[in-house]
């Protein structure tokens, strides 16, 4: 008997809260079904696997966040602007995610193939727009690889310190704060250093 599309939504939004809770590895198949109100057989005409439903919860999330990025952007904006724009949303959505948050700090080893193969697909796109940004004039001539390297790998880097414990407990500033802050200083010095300057 197939599984009705409502009852595959319930599932899969229990399945996102449990694993925003407790990580991929320490929510059981059982648990799904439990806080979803269904059986376990339910659950496994739905989705077959634990793996599917994480799998596709991931699939969502990104597309959604990557959506929403893009979205923000504006057509007559200046390319370094567009490009800030991107990358400050793209980071913003990705560190407020629940789901993303847990796999962030504690299981993204695990699952660093599912983001090395969606950050093909970023490469591309900011590829794209600092090719634009070159044609306008707005960007100084440089390799585009060289500065789609320097944007991703700043934004893997920032990544990483929201994983990590940097910040002393007495600070007044959470770690939002400074990796909001560290993004902002490290995108105008990149703006400053790569636009081609207004001789007008």
């Amino acid at each position: 008997m197939p599984v009705s599309e409502r009852t595959k939504e319930i599932i899969l939004s229990a399945a996102k809260d449990l694993f925003a809770q407790k990580g991929f590895f320490k929510t059981t198949y059982a648990d799904i079904a439990r806080h979803a109100g269904v059986n376990q057989a339910t659950v496994y005409r739905g989705f077959k696997t634990k793996e599917n439903i994480f799998k596709l919860l991931l699939e969502e999330e990104y597309k959604s966040i990557t959506k929403e990025s893009f979205q923000s952007l504006s057509i007559e904006e200046p390319t370094l602007c567009k490009l800030k724009r991107l990358l400050t949303t793209n980071l913003r959505l990705t560190t407020q995610s629940r789901l993303f948050q847990h796999i962030l700090r504690d299981e993204y080893s695990q699952f660093r193939d599912f983001f090395n193969t969606k950050q093909d697909k970023a490469i591309q796109e900011v590829y794209s727009i600092i090719e634009e940004g070159m044609g306008k004039g707005e960007i100084k001539k440089e390799d585009p690889a060289f500065l789609v390297s320097l944007l991703l790998s700043f934004s893997y880097a920032l990544r990483n310190l929201y994983r990590s414990e940097v910040l002393p407990l007495e600070t007044k500033y959470n770690l939002d704060h400074l990796v909001e802050t560290i993004n902002n200083v490290f995108i105008e010095g990149f703006i400053k250093s790569f636009t081609i300057e207004d001789k007008n």
